[in-house]
């Protein structure tokens, strides 16, 4: 008995209760022993109390370290951290808990002075209290020192947009980390310049104005090489221009029309982006658009979308002859437009210095044919678009037309507008000077009887 109490006696020599780090010993069946003045904070804050059973992440802990799973962790009380080891005396059957107040290193790991980047430390009442060397251009640009209050537009964007946020300052871009440091109340101010980013940005922004979102996507993703390459594709080619537009131009001011000509096509545009069109090039006020490349969804889904822009650019246009009027421009705003679907040559084109992606081919010249051919405010379509669409436009028949380099004449039609989904796809109307047909094959009751009005209209016909 007398040994035993000697090794007791010994083991506690190893707990001066004058040590500045915590030390805390609890039984192997969790009941707290003892602590020190320096372990009061725990204590107190894991609500431990002597001779009791201890719960929790401590008891947890106390486990493994019996077990000789693990024998040192970490723990955060207010605003303070400390690292614990634990030793198993199994003679006396306690576990002694050594720890260290590591607040100062963690900090210091979160906070080196050599890091390249832009560093800060504020405090919670939104003053500078540090800043390394690299932060100097942000200091110096917003005239801060120590102790100075931070801009209210960084500590708003500190605050409430989480952990990162962009902010320029003078001729730089910087990219802003937030971290909050709860042991000491404070955030650190991680930054990046990043002006070179922002830069290409800019440049990369720029040019995208001279292409088409489709084409433009394309090239930066890598889908699209930038070299002479071309391809045959089945596409549907739109055209369209303003009617005497040239003659309009001639009277007005050239800021008006600089102005005119910037809305009507922005809308125009706006609408050929969101139809899916790839809008191939403006020639003064005529527009060329096609559907089908770089992305398609199939050539009859490519001609039903093509004409249904048409049909929403011919709607839209009457709000922008109200907004022309209002500025007292006289003559009516009257377009004109031509759809033809045809298998076509489409890609880069031009010299080894630079390029143009376009479409060349027949069909591109019968829909400009088309539509210098259609009247005001008219959308003429060829015969090869019709028999994609006719199930879902409604259209008349409008004539037949001599092409070069086409062996046989080429039907075109007008179109009337979007069928319902009610719609029947029974009905079929014509008219020319002269002449009027209409059938609704849902109304026809005696089709023999029809047929023979039609075979007696064709033979006055002849006569």
């Amino acid at each position: 008995m007398q040994n035993n109490d000697t090794k007791i006696i010994e083991i506690l020599k190893k707990f001066p209760d004058k040590n500045p780090n915590p030390v805390i010993q609890i039984s192997v069946d969790g009941i707290l022993k003892y602590f020190n003045d320096s372990s009061k904070s725990i204590i107190e804050f894991y609500n431990l109390k002597l001779n009791n059973k201890v719960e929790g992440v401590i008891h947890k802990h106390l486990k493994k370290t019996i077990l000789e799973l693990e024998n040192n962790f970490e723990i955060s009380v207010h605003n303070l951290s400390f690292y614990f080891k634990g030793f198993f005396t199994e003679e006396i059957e306690l576990v002694n808990f050594y720890g260290t107040d590591i607040t100062a290193r963690k900090v210091i790991d979160k906070f080196p002075d050599s890091n390249p980047n832009p560093v800060m430390r504020i405090n919670a009442k939104g003053k500078l209290d540090y800043f390394n060397k690299s932060s100097l251009y942000i200091i110096d640009n917003l005239d801060l020192g120590v102790k100075s209050n931070m801009p209210k537009e960084i500590l708003e964007k500190m605050l409430n947009e989480k952990d990162q946020f962009e902010i320029e300052i003078a001729d730089k871009h910087y990219l802003f980390n937030s971290v909050k440091v709860e042991e000491f109340d404070f955030f650190l101010l991680y930054g990046t310049d990043i002006t070179d980013k922002k830069d290409k940005e800019r440049i990369l922004q720029k040019l995208s104005k001279y292409f088409s979102p489709q084409v433009y996507n394309s090239i930066f993703s890598g889908e699209l090489d930038v070299t002479i390459n071309t391809r045959r594709k089945d596409l549907t080619v739109f055209f369209s221009d303003i009617k005497g537009f040239t003659t309009m131009a001639e009277k007005l001011e050239p800021e008006i029309l600089t102005n005119l000509i910037t809305d009507y096509l922005t809308k125009m545009t706006e609408i050929a982006i969101e139809s899916g069109g790839t809008v191939d090039k403006y020639i003064g006020d005529a527009i060329m658009i096609f559907f089908g490349d770089p992305e398609s969804d199939g050539i009859r889904n490519d001609a039903l979308a093509c004409v249904t822009m048409a049909f929403k650019m011919k709607k839209a246009l009457n709000g922008l002859r109200q907004h022309w009027k209002a500025l007292g421009l006289a003559e009516p705003l009257e377009v004109r437009m031509g759809i033809h679907t045809d298998m076509c040559t489409v890609g880069n084109f031009g010299s080894t210095d630079r390029l143009d992606y376009t479409v060349l081919g027949n069909g591109v010249n019968l829909a400009s044919r088309l539509e210098s051919m259609a009247e005001s405010n008219e959308i003429l379509i060829s015969e090869n678009t019709f028999n994609l669409v006719k199930n879902d436009i409604d259209c008349n028949y409008f004539d037949e037309i001599i092409v070069k380099g086409k062996s046989h004449s080429i039907k075109t039609f007008q179109v009337a507008g979007i069928k319902s989904k009610q719609h029947s796809s029974g009905k079929f109307q014509a008219s020319k000077d002269g002449f009027n047909l209409m059938i609704d094959k849902n109304k026809i009751k005696d089709l023999d009887e029809i047929i023979s009005l039609l075979e007696d209209g064709i033979e006055k016909l002849n006569t």
